[in-house]
């Protein structure tokens, strides 16, 4: 493949040159990282660290001076105010400009840039010249696009922006499908600034062709995951399946990848310890550990703790009103329970010289003003950048913060998809920061650079958006936009499954399920429910055979009621008549924090700590036998759907599915059954 697009690139212009460069360089990566998956650790590496070699050979020969600059964007400048990029004004479309058709995927227009002949036509030689940092230009369709602004305000940083510059983006969004959705295609239009001739437009997509798939060698995935993107997989379970037990079966946990799921082999498995206070040979501050190492040296702790994402409910935010411009679209299954085992963190830092009991209890300081724990992956994208985060480190050392390396969930060894052979788990905290596949730990007196801490995860006012602001990167006010640590508290009704059909026949009551959680390590109090969408409430009975300290509640508590049917609703069953129900819950947790009743005064345009009502609309029908249950599944057989059992834009699998050219193709990820792994 290398070769080949050698071989493609001496037939372009010299200025396309610099462009073939780069892009050869990050394919190859791409390509090698994908084969690499199904190696062992060593093969993994060695391959890796060949292509970046590649790379960086590449870029040194056409472009040396962007290198450096480069590698310090990636880990400095997302975080820097200062760095913003100027603004550029794009004329809009004429008066009388043909409607781009976003809606409608039954038409040929559909995802098609409407004709544009008020912008100017480019060669495809001139838009291949627009691949650096200076000036981003990308083909679609026969548009031509400069996004040049926004370099840094994608989530995925610049060196993803420079994968396809200068090229065609349909390739690479055959993969990231979720760009199809009609809110990313409508911003893409207000930074078009023209056209390529129809010849251009088939040669471009030809020039860029295939990328390479890092996702090919992901593991095999319950059909009871509904994917809310398929590469990288994030799949939420079918939600009425979390009542079924108190302890989510590893095949139902919901999956939350950023990146393509490494193949680890646990004998090359290495966790490094590195910062100030660790005490390693020679004087350096750095410990390795094995895997072994964490099973034979140190003391194993369970703990059960319940981990929800960041942006669970996203896709309740992304209306007809508002739009969310950050993957995945998680529906409402985000969120699940399990029983983690490992070593305590702190037992292993205590290993690497720091005295943590002191520190916990106040009487010594942390060494070097330690505020912050960096983390990072064994997992990285097509350029190499890897996933990470931080978290506090005085949760670290607490001894009754519970954060463990884990090795085991609900007593096995980590599926690949939940971080084997060893993750880390934060107990009451995001689960953005818990990462997966932990490689490496650094104490530090700043928190970790990476995009994935300090521009995804920002909990923005509600009038701050992304097409004003967050793709002009950074905003002017990043300090008012803090970092997700410990999220609101929450509830959700799970059964009966949104929309469904309840057979009434004499019947006279009605009982439904839910979930509830509160971060931080805050107990549920209570859970309050109602069955006319709000205006009348009564409290449910809980469920939570834990037994954890106070202040230390990691683990969910479900909920259940029985509730007698108003004379009214029982009249009307009696009539023969058909009765609409809205089922809602709003939980109390030992703060005294309470749900909201709506997202309005909390949106936020990264979509993150979402906890107004959830609205299960059902139907009870008294011709149906008591109990039978008619289901309504719209999305791939699942009831999932936003708030109020509809989605109020075409979601179809998080864009998997939603263009007519790139609806096909999804590997077999899901198993014949439920309830085998």
């Amino acid at each position: 493949m290398l070769a080949a697009a050698i071989i493609r690139s001496s037939v372009r212009p010299a200025a396309a040159m610099t462009t073939m460069a780069r892009k050869v360089g990050i394919r190859a990566l791409s390509t090698q990282s994908s084969n690499a998956q199904s190696s062992q650790l060593s093969n993994s590496t060695a391959a890796a660290a060949a292509s970046l070699v590649v790379m960086a050979a590449l870029l040194a020969a056409n472009d040396a001076r962007n290198v450096n600059r480069k590698v310090a964007y990636m880990e400095t400048s997302t975080c820097d105010p200062s760095s913003r990029p100027a603004k550029f004004d794009i004329a809009p479309a004429p008066p009388g400009t043909k409607k781009h058709n976003v809606s409608d995927p039954s038409k040929a227009d559909f995802n098609q840039p409407p004709p544009r002949p008020d912008l100017p036509t480019f060669p495809l030689s001139e838009v291949q010249e627009h691949n650096d940092e200076d000036s981003l230009w990308y083909t679609f369709r026969g548009g031509v696009y400069d996004l040049t602004h926004f370099q840094q305000g994608h989530p995925g940083g610049l060196p993803r922006v420079l994968m396809a510059a200068g090229q065609d983006l349909e390739p690479y969004w055959d993969v990231y499908r979720q760009h199809f959705r009609d809110h990313v295609q409508e911003w893409m239009e207000t930074n078009r600034i023209g056209n390529l001739s129809p010849e251009d437009a088939v040669r471009s997509r030809a020039e860029t062709g295939k990328i390479g798939d890092m996702f090919e060698t992901d593991p095999v995935r319950s059909k009871d995951l509904l994917p809310a993107t398929s590469k990288p997989f994030n799949g939420e379970p079918r939600i009425e399946l979390l009542t079924e037990d108190y302890i989510t079966p590893n095949h139902l946990f919901y999956a939350r990848c950023h990146l393509a799921v490494p193949n680890i082999d646990p004998e090359e498995y290495r966790l490094i310890i590195s910062g100030k206070g660790i005490k390693g040979k020679k004087g350096k501050h750095k410990r390795k550990f094995t895997l072994e190492d964490l099973k034979t040296k140190f003391k194993k702790h369970e703990v059960v703790t319940t981990l929800q994402c960041a942006g669970n409910r996203r896709e309740d935010l992304n209306d007809k009103d508002h739009k969310i411009f950050i993957a995945p679209h998680w529906v409402i299954g985000a969120m699940s329970c399990a029983k983690w085992g490992g070593v305590k963190l702190r037992d292993v830092l205590e290993e690497c010289g720091l005295n943590v009991d002191d520190i916990a209890l106040g009487k010594e300081d942390p060494p070097g003003g330690i505020e912050h724990i960096q983390c990072e992956g064994y997992d990285q994208d097509e350029t190499g950048y890897t996933y990470g985060g931080s978290f506090p480190f005085m949760k670290a050392v607490d001894g009754l913060g519970e954060v463990i390396l884990a090795y085991e969930m609900n007593g096995e060894d980590l599926p690949r998809d939940h971080g084997y052979p060893v993750r880390l788990i934060i107990p009451g905290h995001v689960g953005a920061r818990q990462v997966k596949w932990l490689h490496k730990m650094k104490l530090s007196d700043k928190p970790s650079s990476k995009s994935y801490q300090c521009k995804s995860y920002l909990g923005f006012a509600p009038d701050i958006t992304f097409e004003k602001d967050l793709a002009h990167w950074p905003p002017a006010r990043l300090d008012q936009a803090p970092i997700i640590h410990e999220q609101p508290v929450t509830s959700f009704v799970c059964n009966p499954p949104q929309n469904a059909v309840i057979g009434m026949k004499g019947a006279t009551d009605f009982t439904f399920k839910g979930v509830s959680w509160s971060g931080g390590g805050r107990a549920i109090e209570r859970v309050d429910v109602s069955i006319d969408g709000g205006d009348s409430w009564t409290a449910s009975e809980l469920y939570k055979p834990v037994k954890q300290k106070y202040n230390h509640n990691w683990a969910w508590t479900q909920f259940s009621k029985t509730i007698a049917l108003p004379e009214d609703i029982k009249e009307k069953l009696r009539r023969g008549e058909k009765v609409e129900m809205d089922i809602t819950s709003k939980a109390l947790d030992s703060a005294f924090n309470v749900q909201p009743s709506v997202m309005a005064p909390y949106w936020n345009a990264r979509g993150i700590a979402i906890n107004h009502w959830y609205h299960v609309k059902v139907t009870l029908d008294p011709k149906l036998e008591k109990g039978e249950i008619i289901r309504h599944e719209p999305e791939e057989g699942f009831p999932n759907t936003p708030s109020g059992g509809h989605f109020d834009r075409a979601w179809a699998m998080g864009g998997w599915k939603i263009d007519p050219d790139h609806n096909t193709g999804l590997r077999d990820t899901f198993l014949e059954s439920a309830d085998k792994e």
